[in-house]
């Protein structure tokens, strides 16, 4: 189009002085049009064709350039285009998204009580804040105990107490299955737990499975449920704690692992008499990477000592104020991790494939008390207690060994022999001091996966002052009481110890006297060679 325009003024350039004079708006003198035009006067014009070449070759090579320039031009202005429109979608989505955050926490806001259910070891319930957590869990372990024994001992022959059946078996749902609810309020800071075992229906103690229960506010008969743990713990940071209710005393290691962590169908004789079970009052914790301390002001703990021998009396479980036996009861536990995490001493196994982890701890206890009798004045002398443990745990991925051992000392001015509280037998002194000592020795090793071989020794022995005043405690306990037995068995880990089956046997190479005999877990008053098989299944949920 460019070129025709040239060629059409080419034919005019014989008239350039008249089309000039024809203008409206003439071409100024220096306008490239014109600038080869021959002059007004007719001077200039193109002496060849050859000029008129060259000319259109300069301008089909100016066309060229711009229809480039305009298609760069085009180009950029496309690019801009698409720049602001994602700017202008990110700002939108940016929007949305504000929106939506904004109506949900709205909806919240006006939903306080929305909660999320499920299943994390254990059922669970928990606001959509994290401000409140509730968990249910329960523990239901089917027993089946055979108990032989040759003969009863001397004394208690005598004295024509004892049970002489040679043979006694048959099935119990154990004295640990219970339920329970914990949890935190507020904010985890803020935790809490309530527990409660579904215990034999004529059971009043650990050790006394012949007389009914003693319920201090409902009286006897209440009820087969008995209030375990029951309390409250605060965090001030991420090392203190105080807790206050009622918890396991923070004496033996055997005691505080959970009823359904343990090795054995059951706890070691040894621990059940002297590991201090239950206390109320207030606990101070202090937890570290490799340290922990804890330091409990209670009742005291759960005289289990010798049996219905109550050398100091107290029974703090889920005791009023105004029974408590205990004047004031000091207790104190430290414990040291050389290796390993805190999380995997909750148990005495030690899975193949764990890592190694090395426990020691150690603990004390002091208490001044007198028992609290119905009818009584409450002048009677006080009883002290005092006692030691210490402990190892090792664990080894695949096999693990525990070792424990408990000493007290027990000042009796106010003794008793009733396996009922609240009885009204005599009270007694025992001139010279108690001393008891046990150990207890546990190994274990993975067969397979799933299969776990153990073997537990267990040796004690008490000795008691002159039990001359107290007649029938003289005539059954004695001065001196030794026991040692020895239990073998086998666990099944079907899942875990959510779902297990345990089975062992044992049997004592000394007299099982009414100071040490423990029915609970299976033990009766005998001679030595007594022969106990016991074999639980456990479901813990």
């Amino acid at each position: 189009m460019l070129a025709a325009a040239v060629v059409a003024l080419g034919g005019l350039s014989g008239h350039g002085g008249q089309a000039a004079a024809q203008s409206d708006d003439p071409a100024p003198a220096s306008s490239p049009w014109l600038s080869d035009q021959p002059s007004a006067s007719g001077a200039g014009a193109p002496s060849s064709a050859t000029d008129m070449g060259a000319l259109l070759k300069r301008l089909d090579a100016l066309e060229r350039r711009n229809e480039s320039l305009e298609g760069e031009v085009n180009e950029l202005r496309q690019k801009d285009s698409e720049r602001t429109l994602t700017a202008e979608r990110a700002d939108e989505i940016r929007s949305i998204v504000r929106d939506a955050m904004a109506e949900s926490g709205n909806y919240a806001s006006l939903r306080g009580d929305v909660s999320t259910a499920g299943w994390n070891d254990g059922f669970f319930l928990r606001s959509s804040d994290g401000r409140f957590l509730m968990k249910f869990g329960g523990l239901m372990q089917t027993r089946y105990i055979w108990s032989n024994i040759r003969d009863l001992p001397e004394n208690v022959v005598a004295s024509g107490d004892g049970d002489e059946q040679e043979d006694r078996e048959g099935f119990d749902l154990g004295p640990w299955s219970s339920l329970w609810i914990n949890g935190h309020l507020f904010s985890p800071d803020v935790s809490y737990m309530v527990k409660g075992y579904w215990v034999n229906s004529n059971a009043v103690i650990l050790n006394d499975q012949n007389s009914s229960p003693y319920y201090p506010l409902f009286g006897e008969g209440a009820g087969p449920i008995q209030l375990a743990d029951a309390w409250v713990r605060v965090a001030f940071d991420d090392q203190w704690s105080l807790r206050v209710g009622q918890y396991r005393t923070p004496f033996s290691r055997e005691t505080l692992i959970a009823d359904s962590n343990q090795m054995a169908v059951d706890r070691s004789v040894i621990d059940y008499h002297l590991g201090l079970w239950y206390t109320q009052g207030l606990e101070l914790e202090s937890l570290t990477d490799d340290w922990r301390w804890r330091l409990s002001f209670d009742d005291g703990g759960t005289d289990n000592l010798a049996g219905q021998f109550q050398l100091v009396g107290t029974q703090p479980m889920n005791r009023p104020w105004y029974v408590t036996d205990a004047q004031w009861s000091l207790n104190s536990r430290l414990e040291h991790k050389l290796a390993g995490a805190w999380e995997q001493f909750a148990q005495f196994t030690s899975p193949s494939g764990d890592e190694s982890g090395v426990l020691v701890g150690v603990a004390a206890h002091y208490s001044v008390s007198t028992p609290f009798r119905t009818g009584d004045a409450g002048n009677f002398g006080e009883n002290e207690w005092f006692g030691l443990t210490s402990d190892l745990s090792w664990q080894l991925g695949g096999a693990s060994v525990f070792a424990s051992a408990y000493w007290h000392h027990i000042q009796s001015d106010s003794a008793f022999l009733d396996g009922n509280v609240s009885s009204s037998s005599p009270l007694f002194a025992i001139p010279d001091a108690t001393n008891i000592w046990g150990a207890v020795i546990q190994g274990s090793m993975y067969f397979t996966q799933k299969h776990e071989g153990f073997l537990r020794f267990e040796a004690g022995e008490m000795q008691f002052g002159d039990l001359s005043a107290s007649g029938t405690a003289d005539q059954l306990f004695g001065e001196e009481h030794t026991m040692t037995m020895l239990t073998a068995g086998l666990v099944w880990y079907l899942d875990g110890q959510d779902l297990k089956w345990t089975t062992d046997m044992g049997v004592n190479f000394t007299d099982l006297s009414p100071a040490w005999y423990d029915s609970v877990a299976g033990w009766r008053v005998s001679e030595d060679g007594e022969f106990v098989f016991r074999s639980s299944f456990q479901l813990m949920f």
